[in-house]
């Protein structure tokens, strides 16, 4: 799964992974955006969508994480909603419609997950082995309430786990990149055959990316800051996990 993230990037480097694509002017508070060392649930975050004015480009927005159905009663769900397998996301009544016309893209340089050693849970971090921004999959849906309330929200989608990633949890998000990106914004999924489904939602190669201990620190949302990334020297699984 996906349950925190990092983007400490800027959007010149966001743009650089786009291909063909290239971003609508971003609004003053967007374009000046922190670097974010751990992007947590509820938080809003920037999202990647087709233009609503001009299709060949992509507008860059700030959306809640936790996807919403528009048919909720109430801006919250039982369950935050962060995260949708790729292989159900087309039927489960909660993603279908936004999964059929409201694709969009996460941007992202790293992301975390947990593992539990003597009780304790020990937050690693994952990047590319570059520690680029990637892109990852994700699906968008505007709620309204009885008091004309409205906003955005986004879920991220998951796939099953690389050999690197099946050490600490059995999914990880979908990354996209090159032809991949288009063909997850342009193209009527559905109708895609099984093989090129499983193509698209495939993993990133294990030998791609990197892991190290995280500290934490990160288990709390409001930390926020370069040393979510500074490793306790006392963790015991850094050599163990990390094939050191």
């Amino acid at each position: 799964m996906c349950g925190r993230y990092t983007l400490r990037k800027g959007l010149s480097s966001i743009a650089e992974k786009l291909g063909d694509y290239a971003l609508e002017s971003a609004p003053e508070d967007i374009a000046e955006e922190v670097p974010r060392y751990n992007i947590a649930p509820t938080q809003k975050n920037l999202v990647l969508r087709k233009s609503f004015e001009n299709p060949e480009l992509l507008q860059i927005a700030r959306l809640r994480w936790g996807l919403v159905p528009s048919w909720s009663k109430t801006p919250q769900t039982q369950t935050p909603m962060i995260n949708a397998r790729s292989e159900t996301v087309a039927e489960k009544p909660s993603f279908r419609a936004a999964f059929q016309r409201r694709r969009c893209l996460v941007p992202a340089d790293g992301f975390y997950e947990w593992k539990k050693h003597k009780g304790a849970n020990l937050p690693y971090f994952f990047s590319l082995a570059d520690e680029s921004v990637f892109l990852m999959a994700g699906i968008w849906e505007t709620w309204v309430g009885e008091h004309n309330q409205q906003f955005d929200s986004f879920t991220i989608l998951t796939t099953h786990a690389n050999a690197l990633m099946a050490k600490y949890h059995e999914r990880m998000p979908v990354i996209l990149d090159g032809d991949r990106i288009a063909q997850w914004l342009e193209t009527d999924v559905p109708k895609l055959s099984p093989a090129d489904q499983h193509e698209l939602f495939a993993p990133v190669e294990s030998d791609h990316m990197v892991c190290r201990p995280a500290n934490p620190i990160v288990n709390n949302n409001r930390s926020d800051g370069p040393a979510c990334l500074e490793a306790p020297a006392s963790n015991p699984l850094s050599q163990l996990d990390l094939g050191l």
